[in-house]
């Protein structure tokens, strides 16, 4: 169990941080949601052990992280950067190989196998495409065979397909493992589990997919009114039979809703 317990951060003689606290009790699949700046990435930087917080803590299985030094963290969480590069020409393998840094044992071509990269294992990192490139570094945290996977918008920038590819790996990967995500792309949603939506470092409401995922929450959050959507939402949430994206090899995928299909 993860639970972040009042955290509170001030930069510049600015909160930036207000008292957040949440709990990820159970493996699955959570997403940290709010518009740029609402300070997603600090909070999952402060999660992770690599910024100490104003006050408050951050416990895994009973144990703050700040206690832990960075070999017994790296056996116990893996932590995915929004800005993650490697710009020597590694081949594949060695750049998943950098994850097993603090194992004595490290099986990296399970890991690439399971974020299906295993044929890549000889390419150049860097001839790689954008997706291609997210997906090994995925790999390279999965090498590191931690129960608690940190991930700060592992989506980003990347076209609809390969969105849909990284959180398809993320939601099979969640049904063994805690995985926390930041995400600002609302259309992502129906990965997550369990919503903590974020705004100007504070969280503002959290819940189940289909009990948060809505037109007043959207707007309360991201100050844009439900109408801009290219699909429609009732008070309940995203619930309309036309709006899901297929999940590739899937016949129905997964709809808005948080619902399979």
């Amino acid at each position: 169990m993860l639970e972040v317990q009042n955290i509170r951060l001030e930069m510049g003689g600015r909160e930036i941080l207000r008292g957040i606290s949440l709990s990820l009790p159970i493996p699955s699949l959570y997403c940290l949601m709010g518009p740029n700046g609402a300070g997603k990435s600090l909070l999952l930087e402060i999660i992770a052990g690599l910024r100490k917080p104003t006050s408050g803590r951050v416990v895994w299985k009973g144990k703050s992280i700040l206690e832990l030094s960075p070999a017994e963290r790296a056996r116990k969480l893996g932590f995915l950067p929004q800005r993650s590069e490697f710009f020597s020409p590694f081949p594949v393998e060695e750049v998943v190989k950098t994850g097993c840094f603090a194992k004595r044992k490290c099986d990296a071509e399970r890991a690439m196998e399971e974020a299906g990269v295993f044929h890549l294992r000889s390419r150049e990192f860097t001839s790689l495409s954008e997706g291609e490139r997210k997906l090994v570094l995925i790999a390279k945290v999965l090498a590191q065979a931690t129960e608690l996977l940190l991930l700060d918008e592992p989506a980003s920038n990347l076209d609809l397909s390969n969105q849909v590819k990284i959180y398809s790996l993320l939601s099979k990967i969640s049904r063994q493992k805690t995985v926390l995500t930041t995400e600002h792309n609302i259309f992502l949603s129906g990965f997550c589990k369990r919503i903590f939506f974020i705004k100007e470092g504070k969280i503002i409401v959290q819940g189940r997919t289909e009990e948060v995922m809505n037109g007043k929450n959207i707007e309360r959050v991201y100050g844009a009114a439900p109408g801009f959507l290219p699909f429609s939402l009732n008070p309940e949430g995203f619930l309309g039979k036309e709006a899901y994206i297929k999940a590739p090899g899937k016949e129905a995928g997964f709809s808005l809703s948080g619902h399979n299909r």
